[in-house]
Formats: structure tokens, sequence, C-alpha cells
């Protein structure tokens, strides 16, 4: 006698059911040690069952003879070591397999720096327009010739450009410090770096002050540099007098075009960008330990290393932002340090 098909289903559930039930019961050592539901896996499937199984997945089984196979027989004792200890097996693998930091972030750090070009380029325009459009109005007009005549301004040109030393010696080292601020910023194995005399930091800061120097001589020589766009050192704009008048009288006449900018720029920049690194480990790092007012924090963030915070807002970051630490880490050195205080002063103890 054949089974219709609604008595099928019925046989179905009541033969499948049950045991689905008592699949999803809690083990016997659960029941046994009376753990709360998150440390059973059968009951929550949490991430220490789940990580053993990515475990055995990610780390191939040993085989006899091969001696390539240690490091997977030492990190499948790591996981069991740590998971028999109540420690989830995904984080013993994470612990056990460190990962190296990415790559440098080209993209974004040549987006920052034309972003950088952009905003010197419009004050450029801003505060010299009648040379930008000085030939029929009409800007980069005759842009190869006026290109050539510029860098052959700039070869017979001496060490002064005919700017005032605040610009020279001050304004270009600053621009020199935070294109290489840009670098580090864009180099995970160099944004929490600090001052140190280590290998590793000066290294870094050689690096970052590479990317200085392209920047720097793209904007005094390049194709997109301040001359190109202010006309310097061509026949469409002659040379002026050390008073600043023109056409030049004298012997000493400035063409805008000289050395220093090219030379002070890296250099100045170096010297600035370590100098703030400096002020970030000896004075802001002891006033985060002394306070926990995040305002008082930013602000001399901020004012001890104020280029700095110019660059972390190309990055899209709060001026006072720092990759090697975050306010709750700051807090909790300040609590650390403050405990400590207490422990060894006894005035401090009811405090």
């Amino acid at each position: 006698m054949g089974l219709k098909a609604p008595s099928l289903s019925v046989l179905f559930l009541v033969l499948i059911l049950p045991a689905v039930g008592f699949g999803q019961l809690p083990s016997s050592r659960c029941d046994s040690i009376k753990s709360p539901l998150e440390d059973c896996g059968f009951v929550t499937g949490n991430d220490t069952e789940r990580g053993i199984v990515v475990a055995q997945q990610a780390v191939p089984t040993a085989t006899s003879g091969d001696s390539s196979t240690m490091p997977s027989q030492s990190l499948q004792a790591t996981v069991a070591s740590a998971t028999d200890n109540g420690v989830s097996a995904s984080t013993a693998v994470a612990t056990a397999t460190p990962t190296e930091p990415p790559g440098f972030h080209w993209r974004q750090a040549l987006l920052e720096s034309f972003t950088f070009l952009t905003i010197e380029q419009a004050y450029v325009v801003h505060d010299d327009y009648r040379w930008v459009v000085s030939e029929n109005g009409i800007p980069f007009n005759h842009y190869w010739r006026d290109y050539k005549q510029s860098l052959t301004a700039w070869v017979h040109s001496g060490w002064s450009d005919g700017d005032p030393n605040m610009y020279g010696y001050v304004g270009h080292p600053i621009q020199g410090a935070l294109t290489s601020f840009i670098e580090i910023q864009n180099d995970p194995k160099s944004e929490k770096l600090e001052f140190s005399n280590t290998k590793a930091y000066w290294r870094s800061r050689l690096k970052a002050t590479i990317w200085n120097a392209v920047y720097s001589t793209q904007w005094n020589l390049g194709p997109l540099s301040e001359p190109t766009v202010e006309k310097y050192g061509t026949k469409d704009r002659p040379p002026w007098n050390t008073n600043g008048s023109w056409p030049c009288t004298t012997k000493h006449c400035y063409s805008g075009m000289g050395q220093i900018d090219i030379v002070m720029t890296p250099i100045g920049g170096f010297g600035w960008m370590v100098g703030e690194d400096w002020l970030d480990k000896k004075v802001v790092r002891r006033v985060e330990g002394a306070t926990n007012s995040h305002f008082l924090i930013d602000t001399v963030r901020c004012g001890f290393n104020p280029v700095r915070a110019g660059a972390n807002i190309l990055h899209g970051k709060k001026p006072w932002y720092r990759a090697s630490r975050d306010h709750n880490e700051v807090a909790l050195t300040h609590d650390m340090i403050k405990a400590t205080s207490s422990d060894t002063d006894p005035r401090l103890a009811g405090k």
C-alpha cells in the first residue's frame, strides 16, 4: 500500500527534525562545567570553533619526510594551545602569522601633492595675475618658448632669485616639510614612526626628503612650475632692481630665477620635519601624559606641529591626528602614569 505525498512529508519531518534538534543541544563539556553560551561553540557557533576550521584549512597537514611543514605543525600547536587556554583560534592564527604592511599609497600621495600644487598655484595666480596674462591677456601663451627662456635664465642665475629672505629660508622649507609629511602619511612603514636614532626612522625621513626634492624640482623648474605660470626669466617679464623696481638699471638684477629655492626646500624641509618630530616626541608626549583634556592635547599637537597639521588636512584627517596614537591610548597612558605616581608618592594616593 503506497503512501500519499502528505504522508511522506509527515514521516520525513518526524524522522529528521528530532535528529536536527538533538544536534543543536549543548555539548556535554559545556553542560558539565556550566559555561556561559558564548564559551560553547556548539551552541553559539563562536569564533573558536570557526577559527579551528579556518586554521585547518589554511595550514596544510604535515607529511612525513617534508621539513617544510614544520612551521605548519608549529602553527597548529599554537592554535591548539591557545584554544585550550580559552583564546579564540582565529586570534591565535592572526598572532602567529603577522601580515606584511601594505605598500606605499601612490595614488593618494600623488593626489595630495597635486592638491597642494593647485593651492599654491592658485595663490600665485591671485598674487601676480597681471604677469600670468601679460601677453595678449592669455595665460600660457607661447608656453614652450617661455619655458625654455625660464630654464636658460635659471642656468645663468645666481643664488638669490630676488625674493625676500623669509621666502627662501622659511617659506620654502615649510613647503618641503609639508610635502615630506605627505610621503610619510602614505607610507604604512613610516607613518607611525616617531623621532628616534634608528635606521628605520632615518631611512623613512630620507625617503620623505626625496619626495620633497622631486616636488620642489617640479615647483621650480617643472612643466607646471611657478616660472611657467608667472613667466619668471622670460623676455616678457624684464628683470628688476634690488628694491623691486623695474626695469633693472643697476648691476644687480633679479629675474625670479635662482638656486636658493631648489636647494633650501629639501634641506630646510628635512630640518623642519625632523624638528617637528622631535617636538612631538619630547614636548607633546609629555603634555599628553600630564592631562586628559582633549582640547589641550589637540591644541599642543597643532601648535608644535603646524606643518604636519596641514598635511593631515590634505590626508582627510583632523589637524591634530597622529597615526602613532589615538586619544584612547593617550588617556590610558595618562591613567597609568597617574597610578604609578600615586603608588610611589603617598601624598597622591588619596587624590
